[in-house]
Parts: C-alpha cells; structure tokens; sequence
C-alpha cells in the first residue's frame, strides 16, 4: 500500500510556520565545531516577543509561558490522525532550509510509536515526497536506538546510533541527521549506562 501525502494542508502548515516563525528575525551564530548546531541565542528577546505574538489568537488557558532560562520548549499539539509525525517531520527540513540546524532527536511515548515513526521517515515515498513535491534538496539519515545488546561479560558498548549521530558533520551541506528514541531509554535504568543515558539527555537539552 502506498502513501498518499499532501504538502501544505492548513491545519498542517499552519503548525509549520508558527515553529518557523519563532526564530523570526533572533540571533543565530554559525557552529564553531563541525557537529554542532548552529547557537540559537536564548537571552534575545525576539524569542519570546514571537512566542507571545504567535500565542495572540489562541485562548489564555492554552498558551505556555514564554520565560525562556536554559533551554527552549516548544509544543504543537495536535489531534491524533491529523498529521504529526509529517509536520515534525517537515518543521526539520524547514529548520534547516532556513536556519541551518541539521540534527534533531525525536523521543516518543512507546515502542509502537516509534516503529511507526521510523517506517514513515525511511519510507521511500516520503523522502520522495520532500524531495520533489516540497522542494527540499536534502537527504534525511535517521538512525533508531535501541536497546544495547552487544554485551560482552558485563560490559556495555556505546550505542554506533549514538555515535554516528553525533559525528554527523554540519559541513555536509545536504543531509539532516536525526536520531529516533523512545521514552524509556532515557527513564529505564536498564535501558541504557548511566554515561549513555546522561549524554542522551544533554543531547535533548
């Protein structure tokens, strides 16, 4: 059975361009290591203007508080069977088409989920879809952690998802690097080392 997707819905779009419209006019600097993102500059205060601006139509008992300290939450919440996981998916090669940021982590609730996620993102027709249909020249490399099994008496291995991810260079010009988890390696002690499961959480953050 084949995809059927369609760019630019609406309700989709409008998702889209309300993540985009955040970094609107802010200050962001070229990385300084060739695995890094480029620094989006959290003290500017165009980041909460936008933020609050977006937030202007929407109802008092839904908009989040724009006070931004060490890190930025963005939320899209949207109904299920409305498209999700094709505008996170699109808000990473916008992010990159316009602002230069080429690794993104993508942490779902369950297993299911993200066996649905990684299906859909390395779907041939999808890529084909971005490639052709919304214009975007780039190559998405998704790589799935899961849990370590090559364990040899007692002794865990860095996950090669992990390293690949972040060895990913900001230099290539046409590739997005993204990187698939579920919640539960960075909650479940067992999932993962302790030094695996620190460094995947400063990744997020």
């Amino acid at each position: 059975m084949e995809l059927i997707l369609q760019r630019e819905l609406p309700h989709q779009q409008k998702a889209v361009d309300a993540i985009n419209a955040v970094f609107d006019g802010v200050q962001i600097t070229a990385p300084t290591k060739f695995y890094e993102n480029p620094h989006i500059t959290l003290a500017d205060p165009r980041l909460a203007a936008n933020i609050r601006e977006i937030q202007s139509g929407i109802p008092v008992e839904f908009r989040s508080n724009a006070l931004i300290v060490d890190c930025l939450n963005l939320d899209i919440k949207m109904e299920t069977g409305t498209g999700k996981t094709y505008v996170y998916t699109k808000v990473m090669f916008e992010l990159y088409a316009r602002y230069g940021l080429n690794k993104f982590i993508i942490a779902v609730p369950s297993l299911a989920i993200k066996a649905g996620t990684a299906q859909f993102l390395q779907d041939e027709y999808a890529r084909q879809h971005f490639t052709d249909s919304c214009g975007y020249d780039t190559e998405m490399e998704v790589g799935v952690l899961g849990v370590p099994k090559n364990k040899k008496r007692g002794r865990s291995y860095f996950p090669s998802v992990v390293s690949d991810f972040v060895k990913g260079s900001c230099q290539n010009t046409k590739k997005i690097y993204v990187m698939l988890i579920n919640m539960q390696l960075l909650t479940g002690a067992k999932m993962l080392t302790r030094d695996e499961a620190q460094f995947v959480k400063l990744s997020i953050k």
